[in-house]
């Protein structure tokens, strides 16, 4: 079969009453509890990254790591960025060692492309044996490259992803996920202005060509303009989706 679009979006389970699914030429409208929007590709790097403005804690603007560059990463299993800005972040959130304010902890965004994507405390927070502590990864990559935060599973539980290497974006959309408020939904992607606001859920042109037969080939197959490949959240899809990332965009 042919590809309706050429794109594949991701959503990645966080429970187990889903499974997550790489859907190849269009993007499941049942996946997204909001809008998608789209961010153009910062730069040629080999992978798909888009421009941080901002983080945001609690929806406030921090001003740390403005022009730092985000590479959306379904191979790695955390979020990771400059160790400057992770131990300035660390600092600003206040997680007590021994989680006594676990319920009162802020949400942490990332603003790109005038909105702010935000992560509950349980997206940052490792905790175990009543111990609490921030689970951002510190990673320093020298300029020009960097500094460079990596949106590890955490970040992709939270939003639906979709790749357009046609047009070169990548979507953004907050994830429907098993017991989700509407009303919890909604805090979870917030609009602070910009002019890079483009889409509703689905709305993009049909495209082909090289990037749709890339695509095509990776899947294997496509079933009505367009094909699902489901399965669990755990390291062998993971591998997978990072395998595929790297060689449609290449």
């Amino acid at each position: 079969g042919v590809l309706k679009q050429a794109m594949f979006s991701v959503f990645m389970s966080d429970s187990d009453d889903e499974v997550s699914e790489i859907t190849f030429g269009k993007v499941k409208d049942d996946h997204l509890a909001s809008e998608l929007f789209w961010v153009d590709i910062a730069r040629d790097s080999g992978y798909w990254e888009v421009q941080v403005d901002d983080m945001h804690i609690n929806g406030a603007p921090q001003s740390l790591c403005a022009g730092c560059y985000a590479a959306v990463d379904t191979g790695t299993s955390e979020l990771a960025g400059p160790s400057a800005v992770i131990d300035e972040l660390a600092r600003r959130l206040n997680v007590l060692e021994d989680c006594s304010n676990l319920d009162s902890l802020p949400t942490l965004g990332f603003e790109i492309a005038g909105r702010v994507l935000n992560l509950e405390p349980r997206d940052y927070i490792d905790q175990a044996n009543g111990n609490c502590q921030v689970s951002l990864m510190a990673l320093d990559v020298p300029p020009p490259k960097g500094p460079l935060f990596v949106l590890g599973i955490p970040f992709l539980q939270k939003f639906v992803t979709v790749y357009d290497n046609d047009k070169r974006r990548v979507g953004f959309g907050v994830a429907r996920h098993a017991g989700q408020s509407a009303d919890r939904a909604k805090t979870l992607l917030l609009d602070v202005g910009g002019v890079h606001r483009h889409a509703s859920t689905g709305a993009v042109a049909a495209a082909g060509g090289a990037a749709a037969a890339a695509i095509a080939g990776a899947a294997a197959a496509a079933v009505d303009g367009g094909a699902a490949v489901a399965g669990g959240s755990g390291g062998q899809l993971r591998r997978a989706l990072a395998s595929l990332l790297k060689r449609v965009w290449t």
